[in-house]
């Protein structure tokens, strides 16, 4: 790397959710500015499994995190819902937020979640799959980057979506002065705009163009303080515009699926998870198929994709629908979005960048190849 013949080396990263490999193309963003660049190829799944395979360079079955929520009775932390009767959708809303206050002032689990519009019923059966916060040393079960930085005395600062974007891009640059060896920054606001405009928008333009100003803000103040400085721009995966709604909960309640007396369900917006005796099981899954609207995930196609459990905990029966679909209503929403990520790895739209200011840097081909790239390049310039 050319940071290793120099002082005072820095690496800025900055992990910019939902920033598809499509979208930098269309909108030429940071050609200039980080002209080396490419696709990044990521997991089957939601952020859920995409940051914590970034961040460990495992795949979901390695390091236990895939869904936001597993199948795990006796584990929840919401099992009382379980025995709780239907409520009016508003009196549920207000259930759910104050348990979501509740398990906040508990401190229980760390890392991101949210009870959306998750039937309290079904809340009964699940836990949050990724208790831990992955953003810091041992919030993971495997190694993180930030594990790695610890045990190897990197000096570092992170911020991410707790905070305001604005407010951590100023703090970002701020610490430029002090002796951090690394600066990271995740921001979701991409995503969150995308989900509400689509990918093409104009909004879009008006957002990436912000992202442009702050990178060329971050490399001029680090000129300043006289820092040889590495730029590393990446996402965990892209967003794909939504095309048709599909009503995958009307139709399985419309085949006599029984809640509780048929097993689970998981109805998130590209996949719908059940747990079920064999027997509806594969009534379900051969009914589901039959739909056109996407496909059961075979075990096969799961350990494939690095999403295989032995214990089921995900789902007997994963349900992905095509690319450009959307589950509607789902226990994420009972509004439409105009773009959705989610879909099988292998559609373009998924895809994620790799961007960065060095040509010496080798091309990560996965979202799973940028733990170990980065420690190389951090480790390597001290």
């Amino acid at each position: 790397m050319t940071g290793s013949r120099n002082r005072n080396p820095l690496t800025i990263i900055l992990l910019v959710d939902a920033l598809g490999w499509d979208v930098v193309r269309e909108f030429d963003f940071c050609k200039d500015l980080l002209p080396h660049s490419g696709p990044l190829d990521t997991v089957l799944g939601y952020s859920s499994a995409a940051i914590p395979s970034l961040l460990s360079g495992a795949a979901p079955d390695r390091h236990g995190a895939w869904a936001m929520y597993r199948y795990a009775p006796s584990q929840s932390p919401f099992k009382l819902f379980r025995f709780v009767p239907k409520l009016p959708h508003a009196l549920e809303w207000r259930v759910r937020a104050a348990m979501r206050r509740y398990m906040a002032r508990r401190e229980t689990i760390k890392g991101y979640y949210d009870l959306y519009e998750i039937p309290l019923r079904v809340l009964g059966y699940l836990d949050v799959a990724q208790r831990g916060d992955p953003y810091t040393p041992g919030g993971m079960s495997a190694e993180t980057i930030f594990d790695r930085f610890a045990s190897a005395n990197v000096s570092y600062r992170a911020w991410n979506y707790k905070t305001p974007e604005l407010v951590n891009f100023d703090a970002l640059r701020e610490a430029i002065e002090t002796d951090s060896r690394v600066l990271f920054l995740y921001t979701a606001e991409l995503d969150a705009l995308m989900h509400r405009v689509g990918t093409r928008h104009s909004e879009v333009a008006g957002k990436l163009h912000y992202y442009e100003t702050q990178i060329e803000a971050l490399l001029t103040a680090a000129a300043s303080a006289g820092r040889d400085t590495t730029v590393l721009v990446f996402s965990d995966h892209g967003m794909t515009d939504v095309e048709e709604i599909v009503d995958v909960a009307g139709a399985v309640d419309g085949w006599g699926f029984r809640p509780g007396a048929d097993g689970v369900a998981f109805y998130d917006s590209t996949m719908a998870r059940f747990w079920s005796p064999s027997d509806v099981r594969h009534d379900l899954e051969a009914k589901l198929n039959a739909t056109g609207w996407g496909c059961v995930l075979t075990r096969e196609e799961l350990d494939t994709l690095g999403c295989r459990f032995e214990d089921n905990s995900y789902g007997d029966t994963i349900f992905l629908v095509n690319p450009g679909y959307l589950i509607l209503p789902s226990y994420m929403s009972k509004e439409p979005v105009a773009a959705m990520h989610g879909y099988h790895p292998d559609d373009r739209g998924s895809r994620g960048c790799f961007m960065t200011n060095d040509p010496d840097v080798s091309l990560p081909r996965s979202i799973l190849d940028i733990k170990a790239l980065v420690i190389n390049i951090v480790l390597e310039t001290r």
